[in-house]
């Protein structure tokens, strides 16, 4: 009894040192409105028109969809269908929330306060990726929030890592992102946010107290703002190039349709709300960096793929680049599979140094992120003790000489 309890905890509920499985913890935040019925009917009403003017609170289901850090997610449906509507009678409806970071302006401590930049990318990426077919179909955008097409689907998660069509599919729509020409800022953020990310984290909390409490080794033995400097010279040494990115490509972001599209695509990458150019490394290590892993791997010991494979996943975003850019894409040095696989593990080391500061740093009150920050002080632990068997094993490999 006790196992399914904690399995079904949401993760402002989940503590230090109890038995909990990610895989199955709800991910929600904040509580859901009182009048969300009511709220949804109207942006249906407003925005899709047709059969959905006549619809009623008792005619219509609306309930709350888990998997957003971020915003709030709700299906809402009309119990009855139209058979002759041309308005889509069943849609997801984005709310949105704090993000836990910006990473559109330039200087790290006046994101904070400004929302607009943030949400004003979001309008410009949504409608570029709706129209490209990247991203989920956009019915409506309003000051708080989307309308989006409501997707039948499962998560791509290691059966589907299996599946060489989708693995192909979803290396190929990689590339085509990173070949859009979005009107967004072209610079670099991610050491910016990683830079004040460990200054907030030092400034606001006890954190060495609790780094002794827990007996986090790896963070007491191996200095983090040394390992921030090397990973900044390596970035330059490798020189990733700058290229439109999602800069949020875990697998909960990348959808398998229950049904293929009319094109025959059958994943949808979502979540696009922290896109914006940056370093091509870091969608490619992003993912990588979970192949032949589960969500709970984050607390055991990380074993990076294979050369061989990480090459095969590579070849497909290297042929997609090729049918758009032409064969002289691939003839630049820059984009030989010896360049990508650097950036892969590179941008996996970077990515993982982004996210254990940015455990250390945030907390339940000040960031609004429903966790209790003990726990994050050990995840931060875990996942630098990843961190460096795999900067070890690359070390090892000369896979950055």
């Amino acid at each position: 009894m006790a196992s399914n309890d904690c399995q079904t905890k949401c993760l402002k509920d989940l503590k230090l040192g109890e038995e909990f499985d990610f895989e199955k913890v709800v991910l929600i935040r904040g509580q859901t409105p009182h009048d969300i019925k009511e709220r949804c009917l109207q942006l249906c009403r407003d925005y899709l028109a047709h059969n959905w003017i006549q619809q009623t609170v008792d005619s219509i289901q609306v309930r709350r969809i888990t998997g957003g850090l971020t915003n709030q997610l709700y299906y809402c449906g009309v119990n009855e269908p139209s058979l002759t509507s041309t308005a889509p009678q069943e849609v997801a409806i984005r709310l949105y929330g704090n993000k836990l970071y910006n990473n559109m302006t330039g200087d790290a401590n006046e994101t904070l306060n400004d929302r607009s930049s943030e949400r004003l990318s979001d309008v410009i990426t949504s409608l570029i990726l709706s129209e490209t077919q990247l991203g989920p179909k956009i019915y409506g955008l309003f000051e708080d929030g989307q309308i989006l097409h409501y997707y039948q689907h499962r998560q791509f998660k290691l059966e589907e890592q299996k599946d060489p069509k989708l693995v192909e599919e979803l290396f190929r729509k990689i590339a085509r992102v990173h070949a859009l020409d979005v009107p967004l800022p072209k610079r670099h953020w991610i050491f910016r946010r990683i830079d004040y990310n460990y200054e907030e984290a030092y400034r606001r909390h006890a954190i060495n107290e609790m780094i002794e409490e827990l007996n986090c080794e790896t963070i007491k033995s191996h200095d983090l703002k040394a390992e921030v400097q090397w990973l900044k010279d390596m970035s330059v040494k490798i020189d990733s190039p700058l290229v439109f990115s999602h800069n949020d490509l875990f697998s909960p972001n990348v959808l398998v349709l229950d049904n293929k599209t009319a094109s025959g695509d059958q994943l949808v990458i979502c979540d696009f709300e922290y896109s914006s150019y940056g370093f091509r490394g870091t969608d490619l290590g992003t993912i990588i960096n979970e192949w032949g892993r589960l969500w709970n791997d984050t607390l055991t010991v990380h074993t990076f793929a294979d050369d061989s494979a990480i090459k095969q996943l590579l070849q497909y975003y290297i042929s997609e680049n090729e049918i758009i850019f032409g064969k002289s894409w691939s003839q630049n040095g820059m984009n030989s599979t010896e360049q990508l696989l650097k950036e892969v593990k590179l941008f996996a080391l970077i990515w993982k140094m982004h996210l254990i500061l940015l455990c250390l740093k945030m907390d339940e009150a000040n960031d609004d992120f429903p966790m209790d920050k003990k726990l994050l002080v050990h995840l931060a632990e875990k996942e630098y003790e990843n961190y460096w068997r795999i900067k070890s094993a690359f070390i090892q490999q000369n896979a950055f000489d």
